[in-house]
């Protein structure tokens, strides 16, 4: 067996019907000297007996079963439990191809690194698949802290934990905020102050699947948009203090995160009592000769951020009575 341990950390809350398959992939890994951290994070649906019975079948599998805290909260208690070498994060409705953690691992030896990750591809629930890897030339190539932040800021980078690799004694210096999202992002910005770089490989190991009811992936959700707000003045502060030469393209990040949740907020919550609203819309509006200026900003971008912030709801109003009609036709045709 490999001499070095992986430890993967699986957050489970109310998954069962996509359990078995994503566990499965985790069990038949080709590399396998692993410690499969299971934590059933308070869950009320079968999820906690499905752990408990992998368990049974596979002396790596450890479950904890505790009070529902969110899955930063599964996650931290998968940290402080990890006894492996390496500590990897697996989403529990997605699924690792079975090669990954040998990918990763053959990464991080070779490179002596701290953090390596793979790239990742999108399916919907009958197997479709609905976005490929960003890039799969099949190489092994260093992201310096400075690039790696700049793809960030591009969107262009991965902040996911989920394709990651990370040294131990390096993880568990870290924690994820608990309650609130994108604390991926948090975190790995964090990191980032703290390694010379990521090593990345160009090839597609990390399978997510894009379904309904998810967090993140479906509807709008103020304290999910309500973080990236944060965490973009989280990386422009960041930029200010170690990456000034990236000002144009943080600033191209930070507007765009403004742009997304003005974008997505419904007309009925932008109202005079609604902070986060009037910020985001009092700082696009002061920030017009930035936007207008930035050469990393689509055009189509600036020309939304030019409705936006001049009339928000009746551009919304509007934009919403056009999509319904086009759908009420489409259901006619």
């Amino acid at each position: 067996m490999e001499k070095t341990k992986i430890s993967i950390v699986v957050p489970v809350y109310n998954v069962e019907k996509y359990l078995d398959n994503s566990i499965t992939h985790i069990i038949n890994q080709t590399y396998r000297n692993l410690e499969i951290i299971l934590v059933d994070d308070g869950s009320t649906d079968g999820s906690g007996q499905i752990c408990d019975r992998y368990a049974e079948k596979d002396s790596r599998i450890r479950v904890i079963h505790k009070k529902n805290g969110g899955s930063s909260s599964a996650r931290n208690c998968g940290i402080e439990a990890a006894t492996g070498d390496y500590i990897g994060f697996l989403d529990a409705d997605d699924y690792a191809d079975e090669t990954m953690y040998e990918v990763l691992h053959r990464a991080m030896t070779e490179t002596n690194g701290t953090i390596a990750q793979v790239m990742s591809r999108d399916f919907d629930e009958e197997g479709n698949l609905l976005k490929d890897a960003y890039r799969s030339s099949g190489k092994t190539v260093f992201l310096s802290q400075k690039e790696m932040f700049r793809l960030l800021m591009l969107h262009e980078g991965d902040s996911s934990f989920c394709t990651k690799l990370i040294r131990a004694d390096f993880a568990k210096g870290f924690r994820f905020s608990e309650n609130r999202l994108n604390e991926d992002f948090e975190l790995i910005l964090r990191m980032l102050e703290k390694v010379e770089g990521v090593y990345s490989v160009e090839e597609a190991h990390y399978n997510i699947l894009i379904r309904q009811g998810s967090n993140q992936r479906s509807g709008f959700k103020p304290n999910l948009y309500e973080a990236v707000i944060d965490n973009s003045d989280l990386a422009f502060a960041m930029m200010e203090k170690n990456f000034p030469e990236f000002r144009k393209e943080t600033e191209r990040f930070w507007f765009v995160q403004r742009l997304d949740y003005l974008l997505h907020i419904p007309v009925e919550q932008m109202t005079k009592h609604n902070v986060y609203c009037r910020k985001v819309l009092s700082e696009v509006r002061q920030g017009k000769a930035l936007w207008k200026s930035n050469p990393f900003l689509q055009e189509k971008e600036k020309r939304n951020l030019t409705i936006l912030s001049c009339c928000p709801k009746l551009s919304k109003r509007i934009h919403g009575f056009i999509m319904r009609w086009k759908q009420k036709r489409a259901r006619h045709l």
